[in-house]
């Protein structure tokens, strides 16, 4: 009689610490799905922000990379000019000379992915494809934008110093003729257009990131929603 209830408090006991197991199981279950949930949500947000992030960041870059181009047209444009120029193509040559004054660097906005960073939740996107290639952009391609563009910024500062010497900023105009027919105006324009196009092939290289990395986030928030 005795070792029959012994063998029945000993069943309650095992299907009671089962239960508990159990229920233990489930609310990790539940606290994991729940955890899912919030980093998925959080997931959605980022991707949201990091897109119009990476827009505003094109649109500058967009902006930047024509402008640079502008530079080196008027620059090709110039230089094929004073090959037959005469004296009644100085105002034209003004014209074009002043388009090569107003060069810009970029700077991109990098909120969204800074503050993601900072929070430790990069490393949470579930698209490992997708993760290294913002982190690529923003680790890898802005980065050596930057550090160009702080080398041009450099030079375009040089450049203006020595500007003073030879054009007039007030009316925008070249100040001496005999200036233009020198070979040393041909080598300044040479440096300048050799600075500009190293810029621009590199503003255009993060143009066609950025718009890659938009589609694919694009792509990956379609495929979440």
């Amino acid at each position: 009689m005795e070792k029959n209830k012994t063998g029945k408090y000993f069943k309650y006991a095992i299907g009671e610490i089962i239960l508990v197991m159990i229920g233990i199981l489930l609310a990790l279950q539940i606290n994991n799905w729940n955890e899912s949930q919030k980093m998925n949500k959080w997931e959605h947000r980022f991707l949201i922000d990091l897109k119009s992030e990476l827009i505003t960041n094109l649109n500058q870059l967009d902006r930047v990379n024509n402008r640079h181009k502008l530079v080196g047209n008027a620059c090709i444009e110039l230089k094929a000019l004073l090959k037959t120029a005469t004296l009644k193509d100085k105002s034209r040559i003004d014209s074009i000379y002043t388009l090569t004054l107003f060069q810009t660097t970029f700077f991109p906005t990098t909120g969204v992915y800074d503050s993601a960073l900072s929070a430790g939740k990069i490393e949470n996107i579930n698209n490992g494809k997708l993760k290294y290639d913002i982190m690529n952009l923003y680790n890898h391609y802005y980065k050596r934008l930057v550090y160009n563009g702080e080398i041009i910024d450099n030079v375009i500062g040089n450049i203006d110093l020595e500007r003073d010497q030879y054009f007039d900023r007030t009316n925008l105009k070249l100040k001496s003729w005999e200036f233009i027919e020198s070979p040393e105006f041909v080598l300044k324009l040479d440096y300048l257009y050799a600075r500009n196009i190293e810029y621009a092939f590199l503003t255009q290289e993060n143009v066609e990131e950025i718009k890659r990395l938009i589609n694919l986030v694009s792509d990956e928030l379609t495929e979440n929603d």
